[in-house]
């Protein structure tokens, strides 16, 4: 009885343990870790998000909408490393959207979201006292419909600085950078037409806990994330704010997680949640195999 109870104990107990995985994704948050993925390895990410009442898409003007649902059905991520310094992303979703208007119109939609590329280079690792920084820059694709409010349809641009860094057993994170909104006119009301990009500021912040080891036997670990995030310095309503937390489960080469948002301001949702897996392998090993 005695040994079974201290199974029992060793199976819920938490051990931190200092492991970290190069260049690993901070998801189901939207910040950026400033570490790349290693020469020829990939990560391939499948999640699902759910965000309630928050002003999308993007140029919609306050007070126009009573309600709005927002599912990510699903949206698919793929990253690779290349020469140790430069990494790929690309990532894609469908969008199920429901919403009605103070006016009483309905808006019931299926259909593509946007593509987004980015490309993210490494400038120095993490060596004491410095911290590793990275610089990541790309486009959304206009791949989403204007006319069913799916996206704007427009090329946006981003380009971000990117800071992590270890204290203890915790790493901190930050992201600092400018997003281009292609104006694509007022998506509801008639407060501006088309024409003049919106310049925003963007920024992250960061903390990721130690992993925990939940059954060493399995080498299945737990990690707690959390952010504050956001824009700001629209001309068309386009600041957004939010808090956002979740937790990832670890096993070798795969990752499920779980995140919760909340807006801190009136444009950006009353609450969210994402969750998902992550899966990396060797993709040069996988590669010469086809050839």
């Amino acid at each position: 009885m005695l040994q079974q109870w201290r199974w029992m104990c060793a199976a819920v107990a938490w051990v931190p343990t200092a492991a970290l995985c190069q260049g690993m994704s901070l998801q189901p948050l939207s910040t950026h870790d400033a570490r790349v993925l290693s020469d020829g390895r990939a990560e391939v990410a499948l999640s699902v998000a759910y965000q309630r009442n928050e002003r999308f898409p993007f140029f919609t003007a306050p007070g126009t909408l009573r309600f709005q649902n927002r599912w990510h059905l699903p949206r698919l991520g793929f990253r690779a490393g290349a020469a140790d310094w430069v990494e790929i992303e690309a990532e894609y979703e469908t969008i199920y959207l429901e919403e009605e208007t103070v006016r009483g119109e309905a808006n019931w939609q299926y259909g593509s979201g946007d593509a987004r590329l980015h490309t993210k280079v490494r400038v120095r690792d993490d060596m004491d006292p410095w911290p590793a920084i990275a610089v990541r820059f790309g486009s959304k694709l206009p791949n989403a419909n204007r006319d069913d409010r799916l996206g704007t349809d427009e090329t946006d641009f981003d380009i971000l600085a990117l800071v992590s860094k270890d204290v203890g057993w915790w790493r901190l994170h930050a992201n600092l950078g400018i997003l281009l909104l292609g104006n694509p006119g007022q998506m509801l009301g008639q407060r501006f037409g088309p024409g003049g990009q919106d310049d925003l500021f963007v920024y992250a912040l960061a903390v990721e806990g130690p992993p925990w080891e939940l059954v060493r036997a399995d080498a299945v670990q737990l990690r707690l994330l959390a952010e504050v995030s956001g824009l700001s310095g629209s001309r068309f309503g386009n600041d957004r704010a939010r808090f956002s937390s979740g937790i990832r489960l670890l096993h070798g080469v795969t990752a499920m997680f779980l995140g919760a948002s909340v807006g801190l301001d009136r444009a950006s949702e009353d609450f969210g949640l994402r969750f998902g897996m992550t899966y990396e392998w060797d993709l040069s090993a996988w590669v010469e195999k086809i050839q």
